[in-house]
């Protein structure tokens, strides 16, 4: 028989309303410091170089690699493209407020006050042309809004030649800037240090702007917004810790409320597509605009060296 002793106490009851509930402390993201990012100078020297055979893993490759792999490819492009200045602002005609009424078909009249004293002298009927002006659209508003070639306003709808022009214009810099785009890229490194992700999906949607729509021309006046813009975007739709406008306007050289229009400008033009859910997709991509650049540099350097000479007469061949 076993021993009574033996047996294991049943656990005591303790009423829990008795005992102090203390609630845990709110959450502070900020103190988790493996969200922050390292701070440290940038040195492209000892920096390995991406593979120039397209050959790479974005999973063991370093941020400064991406950086090297991105900017690279975008300054081939704009070089092959050359200088090109933006495309005139889009003319909004004012709103005519009454018909015009033509004495001649190529002479127009002012409409002139008729006064009592001096009766206004009538028009043969013949001589009479009325045309219509056709009702423009109003002048743009802040809210004024989408339309597209169908006249309809969707999620499916294709943006207008106008939307589009409109939106490429705000990449362009009135002047050339002084600052190189490999400076540049290591400025936005050094100040505000940004994953592999975030630099490969920067490349992604240059290539799809620039090179698959080719709505945006990739120019020595665009690519550093480009750059700017593209990262910004990806940083925003990609990282948990996001760099605020302000600091990032400051590091890329431009006016807080012309980075939000650029970022905006960016997401309208890749349709919101910003999410790669396989990571195949996004290598293909970034080695699509690697495919690009070289493919514009070799033409460029066949363009200007090339001479084309006809065989003489006399070796033609009737």
């Amino acid at each position: 028989m076993a021993d009574n002793n033996s047996l294991p106490t049943p656990p005591s009851t303790v009423d829990s309303s008795t005992v102090p509930q203390t609630p845990p402390s709110a959450p502070n993201p900020a103190g988790d410091a493996g969200v922050l990012p390292e701070f440290r100078a940038v040195s492209l020297d000892a920096v390995p170089s991406p593979p120039p055979d397209f050959n790479w893993d974005m999973m063991a490759m370093a941020p400064e690699t991406a950086m090297q792999l991105v900017y690279r490819a975008i300054q081939a492009l704009a070089t092959a493209n050359g200088d090109i200045p933006p495309t005139p602002a889009v003319d909004r005609r004012e709103t005519p407020s009454k018909y015009t009424v033509f004495e001649d078909a190529t002479t127009p009249t002012r409409h002139h006050r008729r006064t009592p004293s001096r009766p206004a002298t009538p028009i043969p009927e013949e001589r009479i042309i009325v045309q219509e002006e056709p009702i423009y659209p109003p002048e743009a508003s802040s809210d004024e809004p989408i339309t597209t070639n169908s006249g309809q306003i969707g999620t499916d709808q294709e943006p207008s030649p106008e939307e589009i022009a409109n939106l490429a214009r705000k990449f362009f810099s009135k002047y050339v800037p002084d600052i190189s785009l490999e400076k540049y890229a290591v400025r936005i490194q050094s100040f505000c240090p940004l994953s592999t992700a975030v630099w490969l999906a920067a490349g992604a949607y240059t290539h799809r702007m620039c090179c698959i729509t080719r709505r945006v021309p990739l120019t020595l006046r665009t690519m550093h917004r480009v750059l700017l813009a593209t990262l910004v975007t990806a940083m925003k739709a990609l990282e948990d810790h996001r760099w605020n406008d302000d600091r990032f306007s400051k590091v890329g050289g431009v006016e807080v409320k012309s980075l939000v229009r650029i970022e905006l400008s960016v997401i309208y033009l890749t349709g919101g597509h910003l999410q790669f859910l396989w990571p195949d997709k996004l290598r293909a991509a970034v080695v699509a605009l690697q495919k690009a650049a070289r493919d514009a540099t070799q033409a460029n350097q066949i363009s200007a060296h090339l001479k084309l000479v006809l065989p003489a007469a006399e070796n033609r061949r009737d």
